[in-house]
């Protein structure tokens, strides 16, 4: 009986193991150093001066804490401003921080840090915490105005997404003019004689060169692929849904003009240019019809595929050209921002792979991007 209920004590504490183990895999960790100081009164003591260093050592986690927030998007950390005192009054349930990196050591008494001490009255120490980045971002999310609403209330939001592939470019070579002026000029002689004047003229020729050179831009080829494009509504679709948003195809919307409007818009994409703005207000305008909340146009450049000579492996570039997200409404639509320059680069055996590849990771990027912009405006 005893060995039974040893096995069964054995078994109960595996599953508590796993248990958190599997709670922590699944939770996101950032390491973050901070420093901190505390000063002590009055004469130096071992008592006082180890008191001043717990302090200090509160103050490099919080520290450490505040970095992390000052690397986020700032768009996300405007929301974590909004709820930023309740997290901070209960820092533990977001970070661990026991590892000391830097703290006095007051056991050599005569040491130029000990004499440090006790000339400044004051200590210094670095402590690294392990920020619970999961954890942040669900109270980010849970503040934000999106999650304010009901599954059946999501914000619907309408993707208008292209992508374009540089098929080559037009390079001019530079166009020189010379100049070439020439001046003539007669001097005279003049000399008088028994029999009358005679004179003497003689020419002189002066030559000025110069130029200039006169260069056309580079004239870049774009080809739109309604292929790529499916794939980044693919990729953007899936953040947008886990910010529950409910994510719908713009052109199965406008559906009925859509022919006529992608025509208008592969014409300006492959000749180097952008959405025309006339076709995005007969798209809104159509939208609005529907009651959907939000429209995104954005458009990205695919580069050429290039091989990296280390690895042998192909690498393609994708990049946001640029993306607008609309609040649309009852009265005209509103632009919540514009962002731009998200780049990513895809890897792969091959030059379709390395293109999937950047597209998805660009999607993503940029999908996240566009969550937090709109949070940050508090208005849905």
């Amino acid at each position: 009986m005893k060995v039974v209920n040893k096995i069964f004590f054995v078994f109960k504490l595996l599953i508590i193991f796993f248990y958190f183990s599997g709670s922590y895999a699944l939770a996101e960790t950032v390491e973050s150093t901070g420093v901190g100081t505390a000063t002590y009164e009055g004469v130096y003591t071992k008592k006082k001066v180890l008191e001043a260093i717990e302090t200090a050592k509160s103050n490099a986690c919080v520290n450490a804490f505040t970095k992390h927030i000052k690397g986020m998007e700032e768009s996300k950390r405007m929301i974590f401003e909004s709820i930023q005192d309740q997290i901070y009054n209960n820092l533990s349930e977001y970070m661990t921080c026991a590892t000391e990196v830097d703290v006095p050591d007051l056991s050599k008494k005569k040491s130029d840090e000990v004499k440090k001490i006790k000339a400044n009255k004051k200590v210094s120490v670095a402590m690294r915490a392990d920020i619970d980045v999961t954890r942040i971002n669900m109270e980010i999310n849970k503040s934000s105005k999106v999650f304010d609403s009901s599954t059946g209330e999501k914000s619907s939001l309408a993707m208008i997404f292209f992508s374009r592939t540089i098929v080559g470019q037009r390079e001019f070579e530079e166009k020189v003019t010379d100049v070439e002026q020439v001046t003539s000029s007669i001097e005279v002689d003049e000399e008088e004689t028994d029999t009358g004047i005679s004179s003497e003229s003689t020419g002189t020729t002066a030559t000025t060169t110069g130029g200039s050179t006169l260069k056309k831009a580079n004239v870049t080829q774009y080809k739109v692929d309604d292929n790529d494009s499916i794939k980044l509504e693919a990729g953007m679709k899936e953040i947008f849904t886990k910010a529950r948003f409910e994510p719908r195809s713009g052109k199965r919307l406008v559906r009925k003009k859509w022919r006529t409007f992608r025509d208008e818009i592969v014409e300006s994409l492959e000749s180097g240019g952008a959405i025309p703005e006339e076709v995005r207000w007969d798209i809104e305008d159509i939208l609005m019809d529907k009651n959907i909340s939000y429209v995104v146009f954005a458009y990205f450049d695919v580069g050429v595929a290039q091989t990296n000579p280390a690895t042998g492996l192909i690498n393609v570039n994708v990049a946001l050209a640029i993306a607008e997200i609309i609040r649309l409404g009852d009265s005209d639509p509103v632009s919540l921002g514009t962002i731009s320059g998200v780049q990513t680069k895809g890897q792969g055996s091959d030059s379709e792979i390395a293109k999937n590849n950047g597209i998805n990771k660009t999607a993503q990027k940029t999908a996240k991007k566009l969550v937090a912009l709109i949070n940050s405006k508090g208005i849905n």
